[in-house]
């Protein structure tokens, strides 16, 4: 497969809405829970677990090649040519050749999104993956302080389920350079970054990605939680993988092995029983306050929703993510060995089914052999299509096998992976629930699915006032109702949900009144002054971009006094579905510190 067609295929333009990541903005200031939530106990968040031990990856300044986040990997040092002779020279230029190709190619709405996923928590940005309307419930609720057990178990900053899980130690054992230190910056590579970041500043190991690591120790615990919609949690996942590559921060080999070591994190953490219990809380907690903010059950939600991927779309851009089409280096068709205790990963998609059953499913959707990264601890985790295991359909027949689809397909039996040696694989067929491309370097079809939302309609202007895309609010069209986010802050209305670095007017209605012209920032949000005069109560604001046509419009409650109050005070209201939080005196300082202090937290960078 040539590096140009490959990367239609495993770098798909992810042109996805900003408009879920941007909405982090717009909250990062409702600091008062809006709805009081109770976390976990104090013994529950200072207790001992056993997880803390098996899924730790040890001393980082002494990194131990016996440990499981070196062993299931330690293929790599097969491969590389940087020590020497030996290595294998065409899969490493492959991997250099992708990297500079993808993020040479991405799109200005790819790049936007890889930079908020290098500094924003992506257990929160990835939330988009939940649809339009969910995810815009999951940002705000994260940032009212309405998931605190979400929060603790998968927070950027220590969250527990990756607490001692850090690619420190495999990146300071493997010790490869990243692609801004080994490629030429100025033939091979398109510096991208936000002002004033410092995409490129790391010069920490390359192998394995970190922050795919965390993405995908983060994405399958929220796969965990919310099954019904894994396909679309892990294609996200895969999304936020990916952008390592748009930022050039790291090679697909890095994301490969990252996505690795982020899912066995939670089969890890999923084997004991005691930190289940706590993912099972977390899960509650997430599913009750989707179900309040949308005002329905959550599958029935979810039917309404926009979606971040329709599930054959999703599917299929996990599947492609999962090998990036490198050489082969060994053969096709070798049976598949399940790593031990990955059946803990299918707990909450098959609940009825016994762990042998669970892994007969993972054995059923697994990839085909033959990835570079395919023989690492004698176990198949570079094979395992999670995203496909978790959506499969499974029937079990009369002497407990289990069969997927119409029943085509059955498993061959696996050996039980121990400790020890490993049994050699014999042929089997290696089914999966779609047609699937085989990730050689032959050439691929081209027009794979793009990671995109369902696009949100970009209406022409319908007259009325000159520049404004109506005249009167009440026909602003009931289809663009959510294309943006908006939120009063004192005398201002911040909008997000833009495309960075574009320009737009605002317009706020019943009668049209214009805002003025304003550049979207680096997270796709701007802010227009109230008028002065403004009446409180309810009110649209519309937004159009430069051609004039509309983005999208929202409901907004501007409070009685607010454009005053805000003279003195821009914390003085915040809007949302909160309502307005009004401060003053010790309270109002108080409160400002607070803001103060999570806007800092946000926006600290993570260099992995």
């Amino acid at each position: 497969m040539s590096v140009k067609k490959q990367t239609r295929r495993a770098g798909s333009r992810t042109r996805g809405a900003i408009g879920g990541l941007g909405i982090l903005v717009a909250c990062t200031l409702a600091a008062v829970p809006a709805f009081a939530a109770d976390g976990f106990t104090e013994a529950q968040k200072t207790a001992t677990y056993s997880s803390d031990a098996t899924a730790s990856t040890g001393d980082s300044s002494a990194p131990s090649a016996d440990n499981w986040s070196v062993r299931m990997m330690d293929v790599f040092q097969n491969l590389r040519t940087d020590r020497g002779p030996g290595g294998n020279a065409a899969v490493m230029d492959y991997n250099d050749e992708l990297t500079s190709e993808i993020n040479r190619t991405a799109s200005k709405a790819q790049v936007q999104r890889a930079i908020v996923d290098q500094y924003q928590d992506m257990s929160v940005s990835m939330g988009d993956a939940f649809g339009k309307k969910l995810g815009a419930i999951y940002a705000e609720a994260i940032a009212d302080g309405e998931l605190p057990k979400v929060t603790w178990l998968l927070n950027k900053e220590g969250g527990k389920l990756g607490s001692t899980s850090s690619t420190n130690p495999p990146k300071n054992y493997f010790d490869y350079d990243r692609p801004y230190i080994r490629l030429d910056k100025t033939k091979d590579l398109v510096y991208r970054d936000k002002e004033g970041g410092d995409a490129w500043g790391s010069t920490s190991g390359s192998f394995p990605s970190g922050h795919t690591s965390q993405a995908y120790w983060q994405g399958t615990a929220l796969a965990e939680m919310l099954p019904q919609l894994a396909p679309q949690i892990l294609a996200r996942t895969a999304e936020a993988g990916n952008n390592r590559v748009v930022m050039a921060a790291h090679y697909p080999l890095d994301v490969i092995s990252g996505r690795m070591m982020g899912q066995k994190i939670i089969a890890l953490r999923l084997a004991d029983p005691a930190m289940r219990a706590l993912v099972d809380e977390a899960a509650d907690e997430l599913r009750g306050v989707l179900e309040r903010g949308c005002g329905d059950t959550l599958e029935n939600c979810i039917k309404k929703d926009v979606p971040y991927l329709p599930t054959d779309k999703a599917l299929a851009y996990y599947e492609e993510h999962l090998g990036y089409g490198f050489p082969d280096i060994g053969p096709k068709g070798e049976k598949v060995v399940v790593p031990a205790g990955a059946e803990e990963l299918l707990v909450s998609s098959h609940p009825d089914l016994t762990p042998a059953q669970r892994r007969q499913v993972l054995a059923l959707t697994a990839e085909d052999s033959g990835n570079p990264l395919d023989v690492g601890e004698q176990e198949s985790w570079q094979r395992m299509n999670l995203a496909a295991a978790m959506a499969a359909k499974v029937t079990v027949k009369a002497d407990g096998s289990v069969v997927i689809g119409d029943g085509s397909v059955e498993p061959t039996p696996q050996p039980q992976p121990s400790p020890g040696p490993q049994p050699e694989p014999t042929p089997a067929p290696e089914p999966t629930p779609a047609p699937t491309a085989e990730p050689t370097p032959a050439p691929a079809p081209t027009g794979s699915p793009e990671p995109t939302p369902a696009p949100q309609p970009t209406l022409p202007s319908t007259g009325g006032t000159p520049g404004a895309p109506v005249a009167n609010g009440d026909d602003l069209p009931a289809a663009a109702e959510g294309g943006i986010q908006a939120s009063v802050r004192g005398d201002r209305v911040v909008v997000s949900g833009l495309t960075a670095g574009e320009r737009y007017s605002g317009f706020l209605y019943s009668t049209p009144t214009a805002l003025g012209q304003v550049t979207a920032d680096a997270a796709g949000a701007a802010s227009f002054a109230l008028p002065n005069d403004v009446e409180p109560g309810a009110h649209r604001v519309a937004v159009v971009d430069e051609s004039g046509d509309l983005v999208g419009w929202a409901a907004v409650t501007v409070s009685s006094g607010a454009v005053a109050a805000a003279d003195g005070d821009e914390l003085a209201s915040t809007g949302g579905q909160a309502g307005p939080l009004w401060v003053a005196g010790s309270a109002g300082a108080a409160l400002l510190a607070l803001g103060t202090v999570l806007v800092m937290r946000r926006r600290r960078s993570e260099t992995a």
